[in-house]
């Protein structure tokens, strides 16, 4: 089994990037939460019913153990969010061909699954000035609506999203802007296939 033993410890606030191992790190827990309801169907709900900020599925512990990033509370509280959301967004029922689909989509960014998601600009802009405990609560309430819509993006930029909230502003500040910039881009690209549609 692959593990994060290759980076540097979970207890490092220096840990998180965007290019480095927790993008890996998301793409296998997607992967694995995508594969829980075929065995453990009590486990993939209670990823989706458990409180982000008190994670207490055994699922939720199961899969840190495995990845061994237990051991720092405030990183056990960040990745709880993220396996909340990537569980919400994980799609497990219907007929069509999205039916059992990882929430990861490492050709989908951030910032372009909102706004093709119908992310309005005024909440797009509360969410990327939000901080700490904001933050998180704008994010579980943007996994939901975007599971709703049977949506998937980059979990490996949205891991370092959150990861990187607390510890170092140099690097959390790249990532807002990275979202901004594909979220204008995916508006940019609407409004010119609109006019196109239009003339």
């Amino acid at each position: 089994m692959t593990t994060a033993t290759n980076v540097e410890p979970a207890t490092s606030p220096e840990a998180p990037t965007l290019s480095g191992a927790w993008s890996d790190v998301a793409f296998r827990l997607a992967g694995r939460v995508a594969a829980l309801p075929n065995y453990d169907r009590g486990g993939f709900a209670g990823l989706r019913r458990m409180d982000p900020d008190e994670p207490d599925a055994a699922a939720f512990w199961r899969l840190m153990a495995e990845e061994e990033l237990l051991g720092n509370p405030d990183i056990e509280r960040k990745w709880g969010l993220i396996l909340h959301g990537i569980a919400l967004m994980t799609r497990t029922t219907g007929e069509d061909d999205i039916a059992g689909r990882s929430a990861h989509n490492g050709r989908m960014p951030v910032g372009r699954a909102l706004h093709e998601n119908g992310y309005s600009e005024s909440r797009f802009n509360r969410l990327l000035t939000a901080r700490d405990d904001m933050l998180r609560v704008l994010l579980a309430r943007t996994f939901r609506m975007l599971a709703a819509d049977d949506a998937s993006f980059d979990w490996g930029e949205m891991a370092a999203f959150v990861l990187s909230q607390g510890y170092n502003d140099d690097r959390d500040e790249p990532l807002r802007r990275r979202i901004a910039r594909e979220y204008y881009r995916a508006e940019r690209r609407s409004s010119q296939q609109a006019k196109s549609q239009g003339d």
